[in-house]
């Protein structure tokens, strides 16, 4: 890590020696410690600033959205003197990717004179590798034949088609028998609660949970993820159980579904299910408020979702038809 910052530092010194700036100039870089990594590494970002201004730019905070890489937070941050006007001042981050094949780090922009003036990095890319190790073992040999013996599933198949005949016939005896309000009765009790119901009670659960334990933690976010995923899937027919983070934030955000949902909520998503992605493969550990702030979150995100399905139900019945 010191040496990416030294060679960060050591190339913006040779720049201001080749070309000097004024106080009014200023140059940005970004460097990783890595050019190629594997998902849910961690590395570090540097970011470099080389201006003329008195005060201490502006970063990007670990909350910004860097593009495929994904901040976890700010290591350190440091300045030092060129000479009486000129200065260098840098940011380490600590950060990780869960991209495919290439993860790109997208420009950052960076304020200077209390944001009066704005400069940006260029855009990056960096290798992801696979997670197959490089040394995994070929397709072996197929093993010989076994013999089993005479096969008894003919005799299997026999037995479970007399049970399934025997219980048809119990089944329409004793549905015969049975009054049409028994019907009723086990019709009502067949149907499915409301998604919504669901998942908020799978997140009250989750209240009572300690966090004491990796495990626990891990158990905790695990299901976290699962009952908003879930909700989503069964309340707006996206495939969440499926979908990466990022492939289901484009999903909410996409114009057949932006309309049905909140302002807001997407984003609120993704910071929910971004944070559950940190504990499962980059073994983040939150602090306990922080799950307790992430239930709180979730079941907001619920509660505005059913409101605005409410209200889109109402107004669709008030609505003639022609």
């Amino acid at each position: 890590m010191m040496k990416s910052v030294q060679l960060a530092i050591f190339s913006l010194m040779a720049i201001y020696i080749i070309i000097p700036i004024d106080a009014d100039a200023q140059r940005v870089d970004a460097y990783l410690s890595q050019d190629t990594v594997s998902v849910g590494d961690r590395f570090t970002l540097t970011v470099v600033a080389l201006h003329g201004f008195d005060q201490i730019p502006s970063f990007p905070s670990p909350d910004s959205a860097f593009g495929d890489i994904i901040p976890i937070e700010l290591l350190s941050a440091g300045t030092q003197r060129i000479d009486s006007v000129n200065r260098i001042d840098s940011a380490i981050y600590e950060v990780t990717t869960f991209a495919l094949d290439t993860a790109r780090l997208s420009p950052l922009f960076i304020g200077f004179d209390n944001a009066s003036v704005i400069a940006s990095t260029n855009s990056q890319f960096i290798y992801v590798t696979s997670l197959v190790p490089q040394d995994a073992e070929g397709i072996r040999d197929m093993a010989p034949p076994v013999d089993f013996g005479p096969p008894i599933w003919p005799y299997v198949l026999l037995g479970i088609a007399a049970v399934i005949i025997g219980l048809l016939i119990w089944y329409f005896v004793r549905k015969k028998r049975q009054p049409d309000t028994q019907s009723e009765i086990e019709t009502e009790s067949n149907i499915s609660p409301p998604p919504s119901e669901v998942a908020l009670a799978r997140l009250h659960a989750l209240e009572t949970t300690p966090l004491t334990t990796r495990p626990q933690i891990e158990a905790y976010y695990v299901e976290l993820s699962d009952a908003v995923r879930t909700y989503i899937d069964h309340r707006l027919g996206i495939p969440a159980l499926e979908s990466t983070t990022q492939e289901l934030v484009l999903d909410l955000i996409h114009p057949s579904i932006q309309h049905k949902i909140p302002s807001g909520i997407p984003q609120k998503i993704d910071q929910i299910l971004s944070l559950s992605d940190l504990v499962k493969f980059a073994d983040f550990t939150p602090t306990i408020p922080e799950g307790r702030d992430a239930i709180e979150d979730a079941m907001t995100v619920i509660r505005r979702v059913e409101v605005k399905f409410d209200q889109r139900e109402a107004s669709e019945k008030l609505t003639p038809t022609d």
